[in-house]
């Protein structure tokens, strides 16, 4: 009988499919986290805009990107790969009328859409498929797949205003519009939601009957899970989870968000302020996939733990960023090297728990909690005048991250895979 060919974690087809997220990830960093440092002071600029008020509004979207979890749990479950090509179509679409619109009110609603829009092809369909394709093998993918998140300090950050000054904003944001719909066809006519339909397995295990893979994929679309939303909240260890999990997020966006300015204001060039920026970004992913091997090899609570101890590192080093020039640096590379694991640890997490059957229902509740970190982080930048204020704050909510993580419980409850125990 017909049997599907398993081909390993990392065979041709599941690294495709790595790439395929990660250029989902790469697109939400960059469309809604990537604005502030980039596109909004150009933008601010150009219409005489308030760039407090665009920053702000930043943050409520990437609020956005994480509630967009809980909305588009239900259809990612059903379709992820369509219902990631729809949401791409619409970001396409805002893209190019956000490059062109003279409204302050338009360009807000703007902001708003592309934020749903990333939470649901990024923060929750790649996430999905993720769990789909590697069941038990995420945390090592997902160090590669998240490097898409971080890429954005590489390819975007630097590019953007170079594009803006040569092509100008307006058909900048076309040469992005199109790009995004190329990876909308991708999404639509050559990605799989499971191994099963792509011809393989599960973490790329040896070959199962075709048949019985069939019979898998359909189910795996109408499977409902038991684990309702009244039915998680009721568990201590998602809310301990979904907290923890939440807060280094939060913690480095008030970082990295607020970089640059406090450098300058501390004395520094501009250039030394976008470099330190720059190279932080190439240690993100290496910290991506270092992290991705350790949740591997320890688990991803014990990865958890660690990546909040190094990020209290940075905390602390950073308090001494006016008179030091090496904890500029320290801090910097520290943070950025371990925060490079933040996108791919959460989902990675809800994972152990949950498996691939399960994964999109606890997502929905433990995901959209914690990746709300984000955008408060960004929020936060604007409450704090005082950096010294921010970056303690900033260490006692890593204390109590280290607490609700240390407690979390993260034994296997979800459904398994028959066979594939």
């Amino acid at each position: 009988m017909e049997k599907t060919k398993g081909s390993g974690v990392f065979g041709p087809k599941q690294i495709g499919m790595i790439i395929f997220t990660g250029a989902l990830m790469l697109l939400s960093a960059c469309f809604v986290g990537g604005q502030n440092n980039t596109v909004l002071p150009v933008i601010s600029e150009l219409r005489g805009w308030d760039i407090n008020l665009l920053n702000i509004v930043s943050g409520f979207a990437s609020l956005l990107d994480g509630i967009g979890i809980i909305i588009f749990a239900g259809l990612s479950r059903k379709n992820a790969k369509v219902t990631a090509g729809v949401a791409l179509v619409v970001m396409a679409i805002c893209l190019v009328i956000y490059g062109r619109t003279e409204s302050l009110g338009l360009f807000l609603v703007l902001m708003f859409i592309m934020g749903a829009a990333s939470g649901c092809f990024s923060s929750t369909c790649a996430m999905t498929l993720t769990a789909n394709w590697w069941p038990t093998k995420k945390g090592v993918v997902l160090g590669f797949s998240t490097i898409g998140v971080v890429l954005m300090q590489i390819v975007y950050v630097p590019v953007m205003p170079v594009l803006y000054a040569k092509i100008g904003v307006p058909n900048t944001q076309i040469v992005l519009a199109i790009i995004t719909l190329i990876i909308a066809l991708i999404s639509f006519f050559i990605i799989k939601d499971t191994p099963e339909e792509a011809g393989t397995t599960p973490d790329g295990l040896e070959g199962v009957e075709l048949e019985k893979a069939k019979e898998i994929t359909k189910a795996l679309h109408e499977y409902k899970s038991p684990f309702t939303l009244g039915k998680l909240v009721k568990d201590p260890s998602n809310w301990t989870q979904a907290i923890g999990t939440m807060i280094p997020l939060l913690v480095a966006m008030t970082f990295i968000a607020s970089t640059i300015p406090i450098l300058i204001a501390y004395g520094y060039a501009p250039g030394f302020a976008s470099m330190v920026f720059a190279i932080g970004g190439i240690l993100c992913i290496i910290g991506s996939v270092a992290f991705g091997f350790i949740d591997q090899k320890l688990g991803t609570k014990k990865a958890f733990i660690i990546y909040i101890f190094f990020m209290m590192l940075a905390i602390i080093l950073a308090m001494f960023m006016r008179t030091s020039v090496i904890c500029v640096w320290l801090a910097a590379m520290i943070l950025f090297a371990a925060n490079g694991s933040a996108r791919n640890l959460i989902p990675s997490f809800v994972g152990t728990r949950y498996g691939r059957w399960d994964y999109p229902a606890a997502y929905a509740m433990i995901g959209t909690i914690a990746m709300l970190g984000g955008g408060l982080g960004i929020m936060l930048t604007g409450i704090f005048k005082n950096p010294i204020h921010m970056y303690i704050f900033d260490l006692i909510m890593l204390v109590i991250s280290l607490v609700l993580t240390i407690v979390t419980k993260d034994s296997f409850i979800g459904k398994k895979d028959e066979g594939m125990e």
